[in-house]
């Protein structure tokens, strides 16, 4: 959707975590790190074959999730913190939503919920001459939920 002939840009993106940050607000400061966050729900959809080798229905699978962050150092330095390994933080939801900026009335919000959150991993990779360290981490997530208001 356009809103006043603006699209929806990663400048919008607010993301919450009670379990991370300890506030229900937007976009507290040990996520401003954050620079990129991705989401996808898959559902299983296979052709079944019969007489001939040609199709002859469709079967229905699982609904399977997957969700990325990726973040800088200093945002890893400070979850870290917490428990002293991103492993060690255990399950969260993480909110992602988008800011109404300018307050107009035909602006619906979307609101993904990534249900389960858990860190598998932690670490880290820089180079010679890197001038900013990130790192993509998967989040396993347990469902994705979604809204609009």
């Amino acid at each position: 959707m356009i809103i006043n002939n603006v699209a929806y840009s990663w400048a919008m993106v607010q993301l919450t975590s009670l379990a991370l940050t300890g506030s229900a607000n937007p976009n507290p400061i040990i996520l401003a790190g954050v620079s990129a966050i991705e989401w996808e729900r898959e559902k299983k959809v296979e052709v079944n074959y019969g007489l001939g080798g040609e199709p002859v229905n469709r079967g229905i699978g699982n609904t399977r999730y997957s969700a990325k962050i990726t973040m800088d150092y200093n945002t890893q330095v400070q979850l870290r913190a917490l428990k002293g390994s991103l492993m060690a933080l255990g399950e969260f939801d993480l909110v992602i939503s988008f800011a109404n900026e300018f307050n107009s009335q035909d602006f619906s919000t979307e609101t993904v919920t990534l249900k389960g959150c858990m860190f598998n991993k932690d670490g880290m990779s820089v180079s010679q001459d890197d001038t900013n360290i990130t790192t993509e981490f998967d989040l396993n997530v347990f469902k994705i939920e979604l809204s609009t208001k």
